[in-house]
């Protein structure tokens, strides 16, 4: 049986840190792979699609316009190795017919975990600790005392997308009561999930002493958590970024922790990197991390496994496990 044609629009540096040494050669064996030579793949890009029925894009790929799918005649399916597809696709590849696929459901047990981790290093207070041995204070008192253990506390999720859902899986392993923000999951879904709906936000923030965003970045969820959500969360609370710095309110957040009211982990900024002088940047209550959750170390090479697993179903006629449609756009990151 002949080889199909996929198109590797993903620079070499980056195909590496995504697809494991043993997936990249069941690709290679499997298809004929048009690969990008060079750092740059929108040059390549035209003639690396020209008999592609399959392309694979990724952090760095040409977006797939009116300008660049004319040079790919026979191209029916893109498998996005990386999170949201946003940035890549085009009302052209819809009104092509082309199927899409996302490996944000690879991502996102890494995300969730790194949440897990920031939560419980602020919870125990690791970081201050860590901090006042280095600097010959063995035991600071007033810092034990503001020791949180996961344990019979409530933890707030906004958002249940798949890293959402891998986090609320990740807490089932604590004696924690999970409450639960999303608008498109029903009381009993989440009821299987492990949490409890709460359908207002604001009746939500106040209840819990630790709340993790994983919502998408749309232009309604813009602030979502504004000056007058910020407010509402507990003296003593632990804020988790790990989604998109445009949830958040910086300027507000700022007013809120300045007087160490609460503490905030900020995997994601907005604008990434912060601005050297952003205030966030002077205070001892918020913990950053370098938009890190999930695209680091073994946890992409998940996503170079769901792509073949993928490009696999679909050249067996199967249906895709990730497909993205294009109405799913207006809710997803």
């Amino acid at each position: 049986m002949a080889k199909r044609n996929v198109a590797l629009l993903v620079s070499p540096a980056s195909v590496t840190r995504i697809f494991a040494p043993d997936d990249l050669t069941v690709l290679r064996r499997r298809y004929n792979i048009a690969a990008v030579s060079g750092e740059n793949p929108d040059h390549q890009a035209p003639e690396l699609l020209r008999q592609a029925e399959a392309c694979i894009t990724s952090w760095g790929s040409p977006r797939l316009d009116e300008k660049l799918l004319s040079a790919a005649p026979f191209l029916k399916l893109v498998v996005h190795a990386a999170g949201t597809v946003k940035p890549y696709v085009s009302e052209a590849l819809w009104q092509r017919g082309i199927q899409v696929s996302s490996a944000a459901a690879a991502i996102a047990p890494g995300v969730a975990e790194h949440a897990l981790g920031l939560m419980l290093c602020a919870m125990k207070r690791t970081c201050w600790f860590n901090e006042k041995i280095h600097r010959g204070i063995w035991r600071d008192e007033a810092e034990i005392s503001r020791v949180m253990e996961p344990f019979g506390i409530r933890v707030g999720v906004i958002g249940l997308g798949h890293t959402g859902r891998c986090f609320l899986k990740l807490l089932r392993n604590f004696e924690v009561k999970i409450l639960c923000y999303d608008p498109f999951f029903s009381a009993e879904k989440i009821r299987k999930l492990g949490g409890e709906k709460v359908d207002d936000l604001d009746d939500l923030i106040p209840q819990v002493e630790v709340l993790s965003l994983h919502a998408p970045s749309l232009p309604e969820t813009r602030h979502l958590l504004n000056s007058d959500r910020l407010k509402l969360i507990k003296d003593g609370a632990i804020l988790i970024n790990t989604a998109r710095g445009a949830l958040i309110d910086e300027p507000a957040l700022y007013q809120e922790l300045k007087d160490g009211r609460f503490t905030a982990c900020l995997d994601v900024t907005d604008p990434e990197p912060p601005s050297p002088d952003n205030p966030l940047l002077t205070l001892p209550n918020v913990i950053f991390t370098p938009h890190v959750a999930g695209a680091a170390s073994q946890n992409l090479y998940r996503i170079g496994r769901l792509v073949r697993k993928e490009l696999n179903r679909f050249f067996s006629k199967k249906p895709l496990l990730h497909q993205v449609r294009q109405e799913d756009l207006n809710r997803l990151a």
